[in-house]
């Protein structure tokens, strides 16, 4: 038997993918416009609701509150659909890896480091501890585990580094990251924007963005051309460990000071707007649009809640049902598609 490049194969042995197969795996699963669309109605509704239910919803400055908290969740989430895209789900470590981030920070501007050095040796801690996570994950360890282990070591350090006591930033220079607001918007939400469309372009223009869809979409098909999933997984958990780090420097900066517990909420809402925004759980499908426009929902939908009084507890058993929701809905719009 002969496949389609004239190599010989045994009777029972398949072709290899051709270009042509492996263009028709990274085909979008569901109507292009119906998951962008859906999202977009989702934010949408929110807005209409808060609207009319909550008139402090729709001023300006609470919109400023709600894209700075966007803007947190967003570049996280960045790199979190770089992950789940690629087949690996969910890094479990985010939260961990920013408040241990804002430390380091926090750490390196109280000892006169500079702002420069503070933000490159916060951005090598968590490169590196995104790394180390990758490197685990492509010598076989279940994603989930290795990145739950993570972060309950990061917290472990973190307490033991610390005291269990704050570590402030005492400098206007390192504050103006987290409060500046350049035009009248906050210095996160430039970061964000810029990250969004860096991230975009890479997804879907580029041959690491190609290998990154294909691994998680097809991985038989991607090791038959080359690509060495366990590279994949190093690059992309890095590159979500470099949006908490980032994350955990611009709280630090912002509220003045680093500490165990700095954003005990990020894991939960990254992976939200990551789900919200229609990535596909088993992996091979995503877009960084509309991991933005979920990390808006999910900011827009807990500042909603905040402002109307209810309880953490019921503020994350929203978050929870929005999840449910998004991932039920993007499911079956996928089942009528195939």
């Amino acid at each position: 038997m002969t496949d389609p490049r004239g190599v010989d194969l045994a009777p029972d042995e398949p072709a290899p993918p051709v270009a042509g197969d492996l263009e028709s795996l990274l085909e979008p699963k569901v109507v292009p416009w119906r998951v962008p669309a859906a999202v977009a109605a989702a934010v949408a509704a929110l807005l209409v609701i808060g609207w009319i239910t909550t008139p402090k919803f729709v001023t300006v400055n609470n919109a400023l509150i709600i894209v700075r908290s966007a803007s947190i969740i967003g570049i996280v989430a960045l790199g979190m659909t770089f992950v789940t895209i690629s087949g690996n789900y969910f890094s479990l470590s985010v939260g961990e890896t920013a408040s241990f981030s804002a430390i380091v920070f926090s750490f390196a501007i109280s000892q006169d480091w500079g702002v420069a050095a503070a933000v490159g040796v916060t951005l090598a801690f968590a490169f590196t501890v995104g790394v180390l996570q990758g490197l685990v994950v492509a010598a076989g360890a279940n994603p989930i585990i290795t990145t739950l282990a993570a972060g309950a070591t990061l917290f472990g350090l973190a307490a033991v580094v610390t005291d269990n006591k704050t570590v402030r930033v005492g400098s206007d220079a390192a504050s103006w990251l987290g409060r500046g607001r350049p035009f009248g918007i906050p210095n996160q939400t430039y970061a964000f924007v810029v990250l969004t469309v860096i991230a975009a372009v890479a997804l879907a223009k580029t041959p690491f963005g190609r290998k990154v869809t294909l691994a998680g979409a097809n991985a038989a098909a991607a090791a038959a051309v080359g690509i060495r999933r366990g590279t994949v997984a190093v690059v992309v958990f890095a590159l979500a460990s470099l949006g908490a780090g980032l994350a955990g420097m611009f709280t630090a900066a912002q509220v003045g000071q680093g500490i165990t517990q700095q954003v005990p909420e990020l894991n939960i809402n990254a992976i939200a707007a990551v789900l919200v925004g229609g990535a596909a759980i088993s992996g091979g499908e995503g877009s960084m649009f509309r991991t933005a426009l979920g990390a808006v929902f999910i900011a827009g939908l807990d500042n909603l809640m905040v402002l109307r009084g209810y309880s953490y507890g019921f503020r994350v058993l929203l978050v929870g049902l929005a999840v449910l929701v998004g991932v039920s809905v993007f499911n079956a719009m996928r089942r009528r598609a195939t």
